[in-house]
């Protein structure tokens, strides 16, 4: 199965699929975003994975941000060995700046498409933080992933706490309902302790 990243208006192509949002700054992109990425498409029997570099995260300083055009090029080199995986401009082209803003957006022109929000489990200590972070669950499953210390973050992440929120720690593949508002917490796979402030720290060097 081999896609053409997306486009604003190309939805009939889409049409039943399942497919993964990662979205993130990719300052720069690294094996670890790639490694959730796998982890949930297997996961979830995901048809494919968009990659969405945003042009400027809110919660992150503009400091030390490469530009956008060198991010996406990055995450396209880096997406360019597995076909299902695909960088995108979505973000870019929507002119959305929040994650509620640009999901919202997505399921209304990719309406027939079933989406699944994923994040790396450090996402889950600040997610309580993001623009209406509760009525973007309510309109899309998000999945964090753990990198170690796994169980320390699961733990102690503050979105535990809501009870309201139904959250799982099963997935069952292509028959997990991607419908169903929720969390899910993915966990006891091999992880890659690597993050982009890593990457960039030894840069320095």
């Amino acid at each position: 199965m081999t896609f053409s990243p997306p486009l604003l208006n190309d939805a009939h192509r889409w049409a039943g699929r399942r497919v993964g949002l990662l979205g993130g700054s990719f300052n720069p992109p690294h094996e670890g975003h790639m490694h959730i990425a796998r982890v949930a498409m297997a996961k979830f029997g995901l048809d494919a994975v968009w990659w969405i570099v945003t042009p400027q995260n809110p919660l992150k300083h503009r400091a030390g941000m490469a530009p956008y055009a060198e991010r996406f090029a990055k995450v396209q080199e880096m997406t360019a060995r597995t076909p299902r995986h695909m960088a995108t401009h979505l973000e870019h082209n929507l002119g959305t700046t929040f994650t509620y803003e640009t999901v919202t957006a997505l399921r209304a022109r990719f309406s027939r498409t079933q989406f699944l929000w994923i994040c790396g489990m450090d996402n889950a200590h600040i997610f309580h933080h993001w623009d209406r972070w509760q009525s973007l669950i309510d309109q899309i499953p998000v999945v964090f992933i753990a990198r170690p210390p796994a169980g320390s973050l699961v733990q102690n992440a503050p979105i535990r706490m809501q009870t309201r929120i139904p959250q799982y720690h099963e997935t069952q593949g292509r028959k997990t309902d991607l419908a169903r508002p929720g969390i899910f917490w993915v966990q006891g796979v091999k992880m890659l302790d690597v993050s982009s402030t890593k990457i960039r720290n030894i840069n320095k060097l």
